[in-house]
């Protein structure tokens, strides 16, 4: 048997969802829930224990087991097959070291690298200092060991001399990003006499570090990161995902913070939904790492960052994919960090957490930091920082409180607030999700079920919806086929569904006809068959119509007879 098939044999898709969602029951053999692949509240996602398969109608996507696996946890196929054969006990084909990919091969030097830098904090004379360091930060052995933090030594090739003995070449030294060629041959590190953070992706693959400098160099930068390569893509990479998606998706919710230090403390003090964005804004690869968890966010900046242009644009692009987003604050004298914050008192961050700001209303109160809203020129910044944000608003209602607000904050008029916000707003089309920081919501393309030949090539929505719900009744109760093509008459034509379209079929009959009598479906039935051929007759008529306007321009007296009579018969 080939592994694909004994995986999908040994693992039943039911339970394997079920790690991943939670799942009511929805007919005769199938369960729903809300999708994990776009924003929903009302279940529009469905698996098949008999068929094996799973299909969301929201986002018209579907698949089995190893689809979805793949899907949630963003393999390649190589990927999953290896995680779900471990997983049910299936041996897949080996291969030897050169014909494994590149990135397991980096994430194996990494590994490597890291176990090395742990055992230097851990037992080398020459780490005292850093044990001394990681102390005062509060880092103890246990959590040490779980974040795999360690010590790179000062001198120039204490890690290339160690991982060379075990087989390391200079080349994948340097492809790691662990090491940079001298000019005089050979390699030197790339992290010396410094604190290291073990980056892994959310598998818990090592793909890089961040070293933070021990010394007292000017020269050198208080942090360095592994270089982009193979195995690790800054913007693809969240410190922390691996350890903290299981609670993000309990909670539904993820704290973004921005330092690694952040991360450690809190899961170190039992806040486990924290991942961090290292410094930088989110980029998108990274949002939809964590909309597989979840879809709200709550964000804490440092204060220097608050006004930044690309704090900005990280929630600007988290909202227009649909995240619910909210942003911590921290009170002024819990520190200049989550970590300062927690280390004073865990529950000034439990609690800041539970009452982070919706986002109109962080920005609302970041336009006034710092700034003297009596002074005509600063009434003017405030105003223009809020323009865009009120702008972006869809409820009137909503708007009109806010600039009530602002006009009495500010000490100006509604009136000339309001005309200051009209003069180059967007259009309506555009605040919906047509500029550049909203991006219009795509429509889901209809199923691919096949039809009637000769009415259309491609059938509209309506069309497509009562087509898929007259197949759905057929599959339900075959018996009714023959009525099925007595109703249609001309219109029914027998179909071979494929087999992907008898999973999607079985799916979407769980949905539409639970338990429906044999009654109840023939009246749907009936139903279903006069409205599709309705809407086929209406669709083939205008077509009619329109090659008869273009017969008449041409002249055409023998073709225009002939279309009449098609449309004197529909």
């Amino acid at each position: 048997m080939e592994p694909v098939e004994e995986i999908k044999l040994k693992l039943d898709i039911v339970d394997a969802v079920a790690e991943y969602l939670q799942l009511k029951p929805a007919g005769s053999g199938s369960f729903k829930a809300c999708c994990p692949f776009h924003q929903e509240k009302t279940p529009s996602f469905y698996v098949n224990r008999p068929r094996q398969s799973w299909h969301c109608f929201g986002c018209n996507i579907g698949g089995d087991v190893i689809s979805f696996v793949q899907k949630m946890e963003g393999m390649d196929f190589p990927e999953v097959l290896a995680f779900l054969a471990q997983k049910v006990g299936v041996i897949l084909p080996t291969y030897n070291m050169q014909a494994s990919s590149e990135k397991k091969r980096l994430h194996e030097v990494n590994d490597l690298a890291a176990r090395f830098f742990r055992a230097e904090l851990l037992q080398s004379p020459e780490a005292e200092h850093a044990r001394v360091y990681a102390a005062k930060r509060g880092l103890d052995e246990l959590t040490g060991d779980v974040w795999r933090i360690g010590y790179a030594p000062a001198g120039w090739s204490g890690l290339s001399d160690i991982l060379k003995q075990k087989g390391v070449t200079d080349d994948e030294l340097i492809r790691a990003g662990l090491a940079i060629k001298s000019d005089r041959g050979g390699v030197f590190d790339r992290f010396r006499d410094r604190l290291m953070f073990t980056i892994c992706d959310v598998h818990g693959n090592v793909v890089g570090f961040t070293g933070r400098l021990l010394g007292a160099d000017a020269k050198e930068a208080k942090y360095v990161n592994t270089p982009e390569t193979s195995a690790y893509k800054k913007s693809l990479v969240l410190y922390g995902l691996d350890k903290a998606k299981g609670d993000i998706k309990r909670k539904d919710l993820a704290v973004i913070v921005e330092g690694n230090m952040d991360v450690v403390t809190s899961h170190q003090y039992n806040v486990t939904n924290v991942v961090a964005s290292s410094g930088t804004a989110l980029t998108g690869e990274q949002l939809n790492l964590i909309k597989r968890f979840s879809t709200n966010l709550a964000i804490a900046f440092d204060a220097d960052a608050a006004g930044n242009a690309a704090t900005i644009r990280g929630l600007d692009l988290a909202r227009s994919q649909d995240f619910n987003v909210r942003v911590i604050t921290l009170p002024p004298d819990a520190g200049k960090d989550p970590d300062d914050a927690i280390r004073k008192d865990v529950e000034i961050w439990k609690t800041a957490i539970n009452e982070a700001l919706p986002v109109i209303e962080w920005l609302y109160r970041n336009a006034f930091r710092g700034r003297n809203a009596s002074k005509p020129e600063e009434k003017k910044i405030i105003a223009e920082m809020l323009k865009p944000e009120f702008n972006r608003i869809p409820n009137a209602i909503e708007k009109d409180a806010w600039v009530t607000r602002l006009s009495r904050d500010l000490g100006v008029s509604e009136d000339a607030l309001r005309e200051e916000f009209r003069k180059n707003a967007p259009s309506p089309l555009l605040q919906r999700g047509g500029s550049s920081q909203f991006a219009p919501v795509k429509k889901s393309p209809p199923m691919d079920i096949g039809g009637a030949e000769g009415v259309k090539k491609k059938p509209d929505d309506q069309e497509e919806n009562l087509d898929q719900r007259l197949l759905a009744i057929l599959y339900v109760r075959p018996e009714l086929e023959g009525l099925a093509q007595e109703r249609m008459g001309e219109y029914y034509q027998s179909r071979s569904p494929s087999n992907d379209l008898l999973n999607l079929l079985a799916i979407f009959a769980d949905r539409e006809f639970p338990d429906q009598t044999l009654e109840t479906l023939r009246r749907e039935l009936d139903f279903t068959a006069q409205r599709l051929r309705e809407v086929r007759v209406a669709a083939r008529r205008k077509i009619l119509e329109q090659q008869m306007r273009e017969a008449e321009i041409a002249g055409d007296d023998a073709k225009i007879r002939d279309l009449l009579a098609q449309f004197t018969r529909l």
